[in-house]
């Protein structure tokens, strides 16, 4: 039992820590997307509010997009987000629209 203990506790020490590690993002949702609609894809940070961000994690708001109209928001931008068109390559767009797409999944 004195074994168990301490091996317990250390388990149950490192839980949170796996709990809590958000998920690892491409450098370009980093570099491009996160300032307005964060890590998580929700659309909670400062600047996401003050430009009404999406919350990309809305299962219900990503089927009524398609892929094109995904690509063509992220290439030419769409109300208050910016177009990426210059940016980022064609293969960097495609890989942001499967990356939002997993955002839904994912909640």
């Amino acid at each position: 039992m004195k074994r168990l203990g301490p091996t317990v506790a250390a388990l149950l020490l490192a839980a949170p820590l796996v709990a809590e590690d958000a998920p690892k993002r491409s450098a370009a949702f980093e570099t491009y997307c996160i300032v307005c609609h964060g890590e998580d894809g929700k659309a909670n940070t400062e600047e996401g509010k003050k430009k009404g961000a999406r919350d990309l994690t809305n299962a219900k708001w990503q089927a009524t997009v398609s892929d094109s109209r995904l690509e063509g928001s992220i290439t030419r931008g769409r109300d208050k987000m910016p177009a990426f068109g210059r940016k980022l390559t064609a293969e960097q767009i495609k890989a942001l629209v499967a990356e939002v797409r997993s955002l839904a999944q994912s909640h």
